[in-house]
Order: structure tokens, then sequence, then C-alpha cells
């Protein structure tokens, strides 16, 4: 962007527009109709428009003194803006055109605009000045069209009123700047059917066309050259950070990339000032993840979104729970249908007898008032309007109002956490009402998650908790009827014997009566009367019943509502079901439809499969909002490789920092570069004005959808050609695997005959040829000398130095890997493929009956069991010396499948070629990079050692200890840096080394090695009385010992004389292999040591027979007898016609005879054996035993071998062992 300076010389045309005071205009309107004395009526009439511009300004001026000197200025416009070459004046302020090219006296550009002082009285020193205005606006209509009609000038108008004159030049440089800035324009038709022909043309120059989908949007096509936001509206996601899908009817171009807008406004804003909404330095960021998770009721939603919520750390928010939480204070209890059923249907007042009220009267009406006093306060309670509309939300599902879904919605977008967590928002929008309130407020989230189930499934789901409901109330319902039948059934019992007592009573007093009317009677009447008495006494009986029976009649059973059957519920609340899924199901169909509309994604899944797979397809499905989210406005462009080089060629693009490599590859571990050129195909797309090369279509739709991924990982490494070698037995498949390795990675693949080919077909005049083709004539064997030589020679090959070369079943023999050391052919792996003799065997049987053998073979199993003794015969040297010399030999078993060993061999060749690549850059880099695997030789390796030897510097370094690396002979831990090596005692050791090597290398490393003669060295004990009479440092006691143990009495101890340790030409004794280690490591702290002036008595051996027997039975066969007592032990023996303890002392002499150590082999061979039988003998008492019974057995029952060891055991009858 163009910016101007003070000493720039610059032709412009500056308008200045002077501003009278209101006072003043007043006047000039008087003037315009009363003629003055000195100024004659002679002035033309005002247009209808300058009245009425006239008039605005008049409003718009603020009123200013009069003063001498000054022109007086007659109008202010305000803001000056450009002025369009068609346009007419249509103001009357005063303009002066001035064509200014001018400089400073500093060669600057000066524009002179003094603040105006109050302007002077009317008077006719003014006239003139009116009369130049008029005249200019008549004239500067004219000049107006001249300048912009004949030039590309367009004029500039700057207001000069009270502003200094760093303030002109500011503003004047602001527009000047702002013709050369880089504007948008709309987005029209008409650019929209050039990028069709673009497009089209594009089409036409690629030799594959890809066919789109056909359910991809045009306006988000992968052709599209949308912006840095995608298909989102950057206004947006600059003022509110919502992911806002742009509409593409109203959009804009910017920088040759197509944007879309949410609206018109936005529009302007992002015309008007484009880099402001766009990415400077970095790409965008997306916001947090927002999802929506709707379906029908039973459909999983809550089970989902809360089990997303866990696994994304974001919120979870079920939108009916919160307006319950909003509404729950006044409540008091969570209200909808899905609680009404919930609720326990009301105990009907039951009536006691009458004791019973009357007992707990003051008890019932307390309980009635309270339940009268909670319904008046439920029906009181005064709800807001916002509660109110909750509440009917809640019941009846009527719609929210606009304001009350702004305060509840619009805190889950803009404010935290939830704006910079993110959230899933179930059961929202319900209807599409709602979903077109989200689309209308600018409130979009990333996705919508529909889940689909079929009705089937939701009723699956949904009815056996309503089932267990149902039956839990209908269990309660005939539990109160049978509890109030029950209590009236002991009302009416009650009421009867109280009745009867009374009829009872009355039956006695009317019997006293008649007793007391009848007086004193003959016995004879007496008798009759008695009897008479009895008939009556039963009469009466009878009529107590009767009247109990009339005055009680059984209670008919009032018609009760039939109970509902458990099949008629389960059918009733199926088409609830039914009906609540047809409702849900139908209203979110209108919701998909609006959310389609507004251009939200959606994720559909069936929900009626198992948890587990659902949550795997959401997961998946929601990978490019979740995983690749840092990827989410990026656009990459897929193209045809010869329009790539096209681009390339042209430099319309340039290439990436990844070349030719594939940066999926990359990521995934390759390190060897792919194969490029004629029949390799490879499939290029566009990234940010870079284009990228790809191996495969998947690769390159896996960079599409998260280029951000791949482009983390560091630049590629350098080519480093592969050399590797694969060697095996006969029919082992190394011809297989080094076939599969050239063709896939473009590689030359060598054997030995083919190397000897490439001579004979590319050179047959040279020497080397003339002298091969002797041989081959006279039908001898090509010498060594001979074939390496053509090998060498075949190496030069461009293929070879370019991709590699895989060698073919050899070095075979030690005399070629001298050959090719001596040429410097080192194979940075040796991989041997190992099978056994007699798989070769197998496998050559079968390829000599392979259908696809066109011609025959020397390979029969004569042949093929020559060359494998020839390979086991030569194997084990070339094992041998690649291991100890480069160790880079790798044994692979080959027995396994070609796929196994196929994959197992690229490991291989990928490992040494990191390896090397690694090296290669860090050497480069001037850092240490570790040498492990890297083919170094030992004498190599000693030849380029550092200032340190095999000692580690870290160690020396930081705790000043010398630990000696030469015991360990692999490079595992050797590091170079600055061309020498370095070796160090461990991977931690290597790590520190590896990141900071100038802290432990000359001239920085804190501790220097001692000299070679102050260096510790360990000898045998040989050694050290050869070089008597040298001394023994402090009498060959322990110094490790002697100091760790502070010195004290007991710390003197004799030291070992195999551990000796030579150090500053004196010799010194250790107790142990730990304690002399420790000496190695820190000399200095032990060499210099003083014994005290009294020593323990030295300890002079003792010659075992001395010592008393049982001192000398425990120094010599203490352990022999123990076994042999234990042995006895545990077998318990009983040999047949001896006691016991004759038994057992027999076994005991065996045992110590069977395994002393001092007797020779063949002694204690013989005596194991007798040992063995006596074992088998006594068992014969153990075995008789367990088989004869009290009855006869005929000799066909028993056992085989019974009678053969009965004989056995009898035959032994007065017959012991030998001992000897």
């Amino acid at each position: 962007m163009p910016t101007f300076t003070k000493s720039q010389n610059i032709t412009l045309f500056v308008v200045h527009r002077h501003v009278e005071d209101d006072a003043d205009k007043e006047k000039e309107a008087e003037s315009t109709t009363e003629p003055t004395e000195s100024e004659p009526q002679t002035e033309e009439p005002k247009t209808e428009t300058e009245t009425e511009t006239a008039d605005e300004a008049k409003d718009e001026a603020p009123p200013q003194p009069e003063s001498e000197g000054q022109e007086k200025p007659e109008d202010k416009s305000g803001k000056a803006t450009p002025m369009d070459s068609s346009s007419t004046p249509t103001t009357p302020a005063t303009e002066q055109v001035e064509d200014v090219e001018a400089t400073s006296p500093d060669g600057g550009l000066s524009v002179q605009a003094e603040l105006l002082d109050p302007l002077p009285p009317d008077g006719p020193e003014l006239d003139s000045e009116r009369e130049k205005r008029k005249e200019f606006e008549r004239e500067w209509p004219a000049m107006q069209a001249m300048i912009t009609g004949s030039t590309t000038i367009e004029p500039i108008q700057v207001e000069i009123e009270k502003r200094g004159e760093e303030e002109i030049f500011d503003e004047l440089i602001t527009s000047l700047e702002e013709k050369f800035k880089y504007h948008g324009w709309e987005y029209s038709g008409m650019d929209v059917d050039e990028e069709e022909e673009d497009l089209e043309a594009s089409r036409e120059a690629e030799d594959e066309e890809e066919e789109e989908e056909e359910d991809e949007d045009p306006n988000r096509s992968k052709k599209k050259p949308l912006g840095d936001v995608n298909h989102f509206c950057p206004v947006s996601m600059y003022e509110r950070n919502v992911l806002w899908p742009g509409n593409p009817e109203c959009s804009a171009r910017y920088r040759e990339k197509v944007y879309y807008l949410a609206n018109d406004e936005a529009r302007e804003k992002f015309l008007k000032n484009s880099q402001m909404y766009l990415p400077k330095k970095e790409p965008l960021k997306s916001p947090a993840l927002r999802l929506l998770m709707l379906g029908p009721k039973g459909s999983g939603k809550s089970l989902h979104a809360r089990y997303l919520a866990n696994k994304l750390n974001i919120f979870h928010i079920d939108f009916r729970e919160r307006l319950q939480e909003m509404i729950i204070a006044k409540t008091k209890k969570k209200i909808g249908p899905e609680y009404e059923e919930d609720k326990e249907e009301p105990e009907e007042e039951e009536e006691g007898n009458d004791d019973e009220e009357g007992a707990n009267a003051e008890d019932v009406e307390p309980a009635a008032e309270d339940e009268d006093k909670k319904k008046e306060e439920e029906d009181e309670m005064e709800y807001t309007e916002e509660e109110e509309a909750i509440k009917s939300y809640l019941e009846s599902d009527d719609p929210l109002p606009d304001e009350l879904m702004t305060k509840i919605l619009t805190d889950w977008w803009n404010t935290e956490p939830f704006k910079s967590t993110g959230f899933v928002l179930e059961g929202f929008p319900r209807t599409s009402d709602e979903a077109k309130y989200l689309a209308e407020n600018g409130l979009y989230p990333d996705g919508a998650v529909l889940l689909n189930v079929e009705d089937m499934d939701v009723v699956g789901r949904l009815l056996p908790p309503k089932l267990d409901k149902w039956r839990v109330k209908r269990d309660k319902r005939l539990a109160k009827k049978n509890k109030k039948k029950e209590k009236a059934k002991k009302k009416r019992d009650a009421a009867i014997e109280k009745r009867r007592a009374e009829l009872t009573k009355e039956r006695d007093e009317r019997r006293a009566e008649r007793k007391a009317q009848k007086g004193e009677k003959d016995s004879d009447e007496e008798a009759e009367e008695g009897e008479e008495e009895e008939e009556e006494e039963v009469e009466e009986e009878e009529d107590i019943e009767a009247v109990l029976a009339e005055e009680f009649e059984e209670e008919e059973e009032e018609d009760e509502e039939e109970e509902e059957l458990e099949e008629d519920a389960v059918d009733r609340l199926k088409n609830d079901l039914a009906e609540v899924y047809d409702n849900d199901t139908n209203r979110l169909a209108d919701v998909q439809q609006t959310l389609e509309e507004a251009l939200i994604p959606r994720i559909e899944l069936e929900g009626g499969r198992k948890p587990h797979i659902v949550r795997y397809l959401l997961s998946k499905n929601l990978k490019p909002y979740v995983d690749f989210r840092h990827s989410r406005f990026e656009r990459v462009y897929a193209i045809s490789e010869k329009l790539a080089t096209k681009m390339l060629r042209v430099g319309y693009k340039q290439p990436s920092r990844f070349g030719k490599w594939d940066p999926v590859q990359m990521k995934d571990g390759e390190c060897i570069q792919p194969m490029q050129g004629p029949g390799y195909s490879t499939y290029p797309a566009i990234y940010r004005g870079h284009i990228y090369y790809f191996a495969s279509h998947d690769n390159r739709d896996m960079f599409i959808q998260d280029p951000m991924s791949y482009l983390k990982q560091p630049s590629p490494k350098p080519v480093v050609p592969i050399r590797i070698a694969v060697i095996g037995p006969p029919k082992s498949g190394k011809t297989t695997m080094a076939t599969r390795f050239a063709e896939t990675y473009g590689l030359m693949r060598l054997s030995l005959g083919e190397a000897i080919r490439q001579v004979m077909l590319n050179q047959p005049k040279s020497t080397l040829a003339m002298a091969i083709n002797s041989y081959m004539v006279r039908g001898q064997t090509i010498p060594d000398e001979l074939t390496i030589q053509a090998l060498e020679t075949t190496l030069l090959d461009m293929r070879c130095q370019t991709r590699g070369v895989v060698f073919d079943g050899f070095p075979m023999s030690k005399r070629q890997i001298d050959l090719m050391t001596q040429k410097s052919i080192i194979p940075i792996r040796i991989v041997e493929l190992e099978i056994d003799s007699k798989e070769t065997m197998v496998r050559g049987t079968k390829d000599r009956h392979s259908p696809n053998r066109a011609y025959p073979v020397h390979d029969s199993a004569q042949i093929l069991a020559i060359k494998l003794s020839n390979y086991l015969r030569e194997i084990g040297e070339v094992r041998k010396w690649y291991k100890e010399q480069h160790k880079n030999f790798v044994n692979m078993n080959g027995n396994r499948s070609k796929w196994w060993v196929w994959h197992q061999l690229l490991d291989v060749a990928r490992k040494g070629v990191s390896q090397i690549q690694l090296y290669l850059q860090r050497v480069a880099d001037g850092k240490a990079s570790s040498v492990a695997d890297m083919c170094i030789t030992p004498q190599e390796f000693e030849v380029r050692l550092g200032d340190f030897g095999q000692y580690c510097p870290v160690n020396l370094a930081n705790k000043g200890e010398l630990i000696d690396c030469s015991v360990n002979p692999t490079l595992e831990f050797a590091a170079e840096f600055r061309g020498h090596y370095y070796k160090m005692a461990g991977q931690e050791e290597l790590e520190e080394f590896l990141h900071e090597p100038e802290k432990y290398v000359p001239p920085l490393a804190p501790v220097k090695l001692p000299a070679r003669h102050l260096l510790p060295r360990q000898i045998t004990g040989v050694q050290a009385k050869a070089m008597f009479p040298k001394p023994i440092e402090i009498q060959g006691y322990c110094p490790v010992t002697y100091l760790d143990g502070k010195c004290r009495y007991e710390a003197i101890i004799q030291g070992d004389r195999e551990l000796v340790v030579l150090y500053r030409d004196n010799l010194y004794y250790f107790e142990n292999e730990k304690k002399l280690k420790k000496f190695m490591r820190l000399p200095e702290k032990y060499w210099n040591l003083t014994l005290p002036h009294k020593l323990p008595p030295k300890k002079e051996p003792i010659a075992v027979t001395n010592i008393p027997m049982l001192g000398f039975m425990e120094q010599t066969v203490a352990t022999s007898i123990n076994k042999a007592l234990t042995a006895v032990g545990s077998l318990k023996p009983k040999y047949p016609f001896l006691s016991v303890t004759r038994s057992s002392q027999i076994y005991f002499a065996y045992h110590l005879k069977a395994y002393n150590p001092k007797s020779s082999e063949y002694v204690r061979k013989k005596y194991k054996q007798k040992l063995m039988r006596f074992e088998e003998t006594c068992e014969l008492i153990k075995y008789l035993g367990n088989n004869m019974t009290v009855k006869y057995k005929d000799p066909k029952a028993r056992p085989i071998d019974f009678d053969f060891k009965l004989n056995q055991f009898m035959a032994l009858k007065g017959i012991e062992p030998t001992p000897t």
C-alpha cells in the first residue's frame, strides 16, 4: 500500500470550502429579495435544490463574530465526500479550485490553512467576494466535468476551516492512500459467470475430470475460491464469535477470494474495512464447540448428550430442565405432562365411627384447613409474565416469547464459561419457530445431531417404566378399596352388636315384668307357663334377629368403575406413546427443514441401535467438528498434476516446504521419499498459495480435511539413498522382498549376477567387461574381485545414487565382505531371513511344481542341499563380522507370512534411514547427534574419539566421576559433536549431552580428563604379582570400605587379591566388585589414605584338617548330609524284609555316594542308578498292599504285572542290598 510524505511533489486539485455564519446567511437571503444601495437587484433566482441546501446549511452553521480583514464564509457543508463527475454543485458555499504544484522550503508539499478570524461587518468590501463566489459556482460544474472527463483525476475535498496544517495534511494523505488501497466489491452475477467459465476451463485443462458429488452445494464446492473463513460470515465471526453460515446471494470478493456475508449490513461493513475482519498474522481460531441434540422422546438424547459432554469436556444443557429451574422456586415442584402422571391420587376422606370421629375431630380439622390453605396459596400465587410463559411452555407446549428466549439463550453463546468451553444443548429447538429464532438472531451452532428412531423402539424403551408406575398405582387403588370395605364392615358389625344389646335388654326387662305379674301359682300351672315362656323366649330371640336383619339390611355394593386390566393399560400406553412420537416426529421434520434453510449442518444417526454403536457413529461423524476443528476455516483445492506443473513453471504458485514429500505419509512415520516420475502418479493440491504433493487419493483427502495437523510437523529431512542387503538360505524369500522393495520405492535391485549383466550390457568394451567375459567363455567362476568391481561400477548409476539400492543375496562370504569394505560399500542394514532346512526343501518342491514356471531352473533337491550347505558354512563369519564391526546385522523369522516379513523389513529400513537423516540434519545444524547403528567400526571410533576418550563427559562434569564406558562395546550411548565421538554412561547422560553438548566439551567443560598415567586401571591378580616389588597401598586393606566407614576400626577390612586397581603407580586391593567400581569412579577421594597404628590381626588361612570334627564336618559334608536327610524324610523308605531303620541307613548311604562332588562322574552315575533301583524296590510294598485282597482273585482279574512283582518281592527275602 503506497504512503506519502511531505517530501513528495504531488499535483492535486484541492477544494477550499469556506463557511459563513447564520447571521451573514440571513443577510444574504434578505439581499436576494431586497436590493441595497450598493448592489442593484440583478441576482438570479436560486433553484429549488440550492434553496433546500442553503436552508440546511443555515441550520447547521454556528454563529460567528465578525472581524475586519477576513473573507466572509457563507456555508459549512460538513464532512467532505468525493464528487462525481456527473454531479452539479447544489450548495451555495464558496469553492475555490487551485492548481497546486509547489513544495515547501524543505522540499515537501505545503498546504496553508490558517484559522479564520471573526468575519468583518457587512459592507461593500464583501460584494466583490460574493461576485467571485457566484462566478465560481457558475464555472465549477464545467471545470469539474473537464477535469473528470478528460483525465482520471478525482477532486479531493478538504475542510480547512479552524484546522491546523498537520491535521489537514493527515487527512489529505489518508484520502490519497485510500485511492491506492485494495478494496473489495460486491460479488455480482457477472462474477459468477466468469468463475463458472474459469472452472470449466480448468476442467478441460485437467486430464482426469473429477466428478462432483450430486448432493454437493455448488456455493460450497471444493473448487470455490472461498476466503479465510470458509463459507462463514467474517463479520459475525469477528464481532460475535459465531459461525454464521454466509448467504451466497450476499457475497463479496476481496483479493481474488469470495466471502459470504450474513446480510447486507454485514457486507457493507466488510466492504468498508475488509482487513479488520480478516486474519493478519495467523489463521482464525474456531469458537468453542456448540452442538444441538434433537430427537423424539425416548431416542436417547440425554444419554448421548451427557456422553458427549463428558468426553469433550463441555457443558450439557437440558433446555426443559433449565426452564424448570427458573420456575421451581414458586411451583415447588416440576411441572409438565410427564410429571402429572407421577402425582399420587388424593385419598378420599373416610368416615369413621362416632367414637373415632369424636376423638380425632380436633386433628382432622387443622389438617383439612392446612390443605385448603395450600390450595388457596397455589391459586393465589402470582407469576410474572416470564414465569407464566415458562409454565405454559412446560404444561401446554405454548411458544416462548422472543424476549424470554433472548434472555435465556444469548448467555450460552456470549458469556463465560459457556463461550470459551462450549456446550451441547438438548431439546432445543423444538419447533420450526424456535429454529428460525436461532437463525434470525445469529445464534448458530456448529451442528445439530438428529437421533432418528422407530416408534417400536420408543415404545420398547418408555413402556416398561410407565407400566411399572401403572402397576404401583393400581395396587394402591385396590388396597384403598379393600381398606374401605373392611372399615365399612367393621362399622356395621359394631352397630349390630349395639342394637342387639339394646334389644336383649328390652327382652330381659319384659321377662322380669312377666315374672313379677304372675306371682304365686300352682306347680302344674308353673310347669305349663314355663313351657310357654320357653316358647316365648325362642320367639323373642327370633324376633331380635328379624329386627336386626330388618334394620341392618345387607348394603348393596356401589357400582364402582371397573379396574383397568393390564392388557388394556398396555394398549392405552402404547397409543399414548405413539401419539407423542408422531407429534415429535412431525415437529422435528419442520425443525430439520428450517435448519436446512438456515444452512446449519445436520448429523442424522439411527438412535434405535445399541448405545455403544450410536456413540461410535456419533464420535465418527463429529470428527470434523472436534478433531479437525483447528482446520475448520482452511480450504484446500485438489488439482491435476499437469496443472500443478504449469502453475509452478509460470510462478503462479510456489512449492511447499515439503517439496515432493507426502505430508500425510511423513506424519505416519515415512522417511523414504515416495517414487515420482513416469508411471508413478502424484496427487497435488493447493493450500494458501503453495502446492503439496500426495502419494494417493486417500492421503490427499485426509490432508483436505485437516491440513493444520500435517503442517505442524517439521520439514522433511535430507533425502538419504537406501542401501540395504537381504540375505538368507535358498527359498527364504529374499528375492521377493528385494523386488518388492525396488518396485515400491524405485530402488535398484542388485544381485551379483545382475551387477555383472549390467556391466556386460552397458560397458561391453571396457576392460572389466573383457576380463569378466574371458572367465565366462572358459566356463569358469568369476572371481570375487571382478564381481565386486562390477558391483562398484553398477552403483554409479543415477538411480542408485538418488534412490538407493537393495542387495539381493550377498555378501555371502568373508572374502566378499573384505572386498566390499575396501570399496566402502557398506549396507546400512544386513537383514537375514532365517528358515529351517525342512522349510527350504518344502518351498523348493512347491516351486518346482508351480504352474507359473515357464522354463526349467536348476533347483533340484540336490542342488538346493548343496546351496544350503554352502550358505550354512559361510554365514557364520558374515554374521559375526557385521555384528562386531558395524552392528547392523538383523535376524528376521522367514517362516512367517510374506506380509509380516515385508512390514518388518520396511520398519528396519525406515529406522535406519530415519537415524541417518536425523544425524545429517543435526550435524549440519552444528548440533550433537547420536551415532548408534550408524555402521561405525571400532577402529574408526577409536581414531575419532574426543578429549575424554572412553570416559563419560557428562558424569565427569556434573558429578566429577570417572566412568569408563569401554566396558560397553556397543555405540548405543555414543554421540558425535564437532567431528569427534563421545561415549556416555547411559540414556539419561546421552540426552543431556545431545541437549547441550558445549557444556561438556572443551573449552566450556568444567573438568578435564586427567592424564593417562593418572587414570585408574583394573588389573588381574596375576598381573599384580608380575609387578613385584610394586607396593600395595595401605597394606592391602580396602580403601573404599575404610573411608566410607568413617575410618573406624571396624572398617579396616582386608581386600581381595584378585580385585586390584593400578592408580598413580600404586596397587589397591578391594573388598568386592562394588567397592572397586566406586574407586574407579572417584579415585582422588580414596587414594591417599593413612591407616591407624593399631590394626586388626591378619586373617591367616587354617587347614580344614586342623579343625575339630564338628567344624570339619560343617565345612566339608554338612550340605550333602542335609540334602540326604531331607531326601530320607521325604521318601520314608522301607525295603522288603528289612527294618525301617536299616532301610533309611542304606538309602542315606546311597544318596551321599550318588551326590558326592569329589567323586568321579562314573561313580556318581553308578550310585544314582542304585539309588533309583532301591526306591523302586521300596515301592513294591506299597504296590502289593494296594492290589492284594482278602478274597482270592482269578489270575485274569489281577493286574498284568502283579505276579511278577509278587515273585520279585518274595525273592528278596533274606537278601540285603550291597553297600558298594
